[in-house]
């Protein structure tokens, strides 16, 4: 299966060379399944993955491009393979794997009040091979990668796929991975159609952002006017800006506020935001995230949790009903896309649209 045809010779009547061969290019598909790693939903024990998803979408690849070739990359990190399924569409379809170890709950270990997946020089499927994947494909078979798609739980940083920690033996995607220079962003891009996408199903949701996001929508002056301009003024009394989550002491939100705006405030002044500065407070989150990055250093189109929204999964993926005035904020004050799931669109166009804010 090639995205390139080459004459070497022809025997007989050439008198076809006026006529123009249109050869439709194969589609390729990535499905990433991360693993339920072992945390307090699950009694601290490894408990699967989200295989069920992955097959589930493949299903839905394979009924949108009936009668066409294309691949599907299967990556299943809990039992260490990445199937390559080749479809024609006149013959049978092919099959090869790639083995890998598998992922086991003694893999698990305590540390620092947390447990985190420890290496111990096992060689499982990390984001390297992932990452390698789309760089082969945009070397070898450029601008066929259609869409990539990652199953797992996730936050800001990225998806997260089996729990470690980041340095040494880091097998989590993060933002890192696209500023640190390890990534070949030319074959990254290349890899892609020029509709390709990336798709992150899990969650963003930084508690203490959602926090200072209600502090802004439970504003009077956000509720009660209808037409709200960059220079409308909202003014907080001293102290909104605690939260406060339950059996813990308030978290103070002004940090927050301070490092993007670059002003002083004390949690206890009285503090007047103009609507533009609140704006740039929800342009920094949208930008700083995984997908934010992706989107300004590849420049392809990633669909993802927005900023303090969290995914739900059952019985398919889709933001939690819970999260959806983040998503509304989103959408009605910086004209952010919102897609199937009501996930935001990250790309090239909005990226700088949204940091010329």
């Amino acid at each position: 299966m090639s995205g390139t045809v080459t004459i070497t010779g022809i025997s007989g009547s050439t008198n076809f060379q006026h006529l123009k061969v249109n050869i439709a290019p194969f589609k390729q598909y990535i499905l990433v399944s991360g693993l339920f790693y072992p945390d307090d939903h699950n009694n601290y024990q490894l408990s699967g993955s989200f295989d069920k998803y992955v097959q589930s979408y493949v299903k839905k690849i394979i009924q949108s491009q009936k009668g066409n070739d294309f691949i599907i990359y299967d990556v299943n990190i809990l039992e260490g393979t990445i199937t390559k399924t080749e479809y024609f569409a006149n013959s049978s379809p092919k099959k090869s794997t790639l083995t890998f170890d598998k992922v086991i709950n003694s893999d698990y270990v305590r540390a620092n009040n947390s447990i985190r997946f420890e290496n111990n020089n096992k060689k499982i499927v990390s984001k390297t091979d992932i990452y390698k994947l789309i760089e082969d494909i945009g070397t070898n078979n450029p601008n066929t990668l259609q869409e990539v798609h990652v199953f797992s739980h996730a936050y800001w940083n990225g998806p997260i796929l089996v729990n470690t920690d980041s340095g040494g033996g880091d097998c989590d995607m993060r933002k890192a991975d696209f500023t640190s220079g390890t990534i070949n962003t030319t074959n990254f891009k290349n890899a892609f159609t020029s509709s390709g996408f990336m798709k992150i199903w899990g969650c963003s949701f930084p508690v203490a952002t959602n926090a200072l996001f209600s502090k802004f929508r439970n504003n009077k002056q956000y509720s009660t006017t209808k037409t709200i301009s960059d220079s409308t003024i909202f003014s907080f009394v001293p102290n909104t800006f605690y939260y406060h989550p339950s059996g813990s002491l308030p978290v103070d939100l002004i940090p927050q506020i301070n490092g993007i705006l670059g002003t002083t405030y004390k949690v206890n002044d009285s503090i007047k935001l103009t609507f533009l500065e609140i704006k740039k407070i929800l342009a920094y989150n949208y930008l700083s995230v995984y997908a934010g990055v992706i989107a300004k250093k590849i420049g392809i189109k990633v669909i993802s949790a927005l900023p303090a929204t969290y995914a739900n999964i059952d019985p398919t993926f889709h933001i939690a009903p819970s999260t959806m005035a983040n998503v509304t904020f989103y959408k009605k004050h910086l004209d952010i896309k919102i897609e199937d799931g009501n996930y935001g669109v990250y790309d090239e166009s909005t990226v700088q649209r949204v940091e010329a804010i």
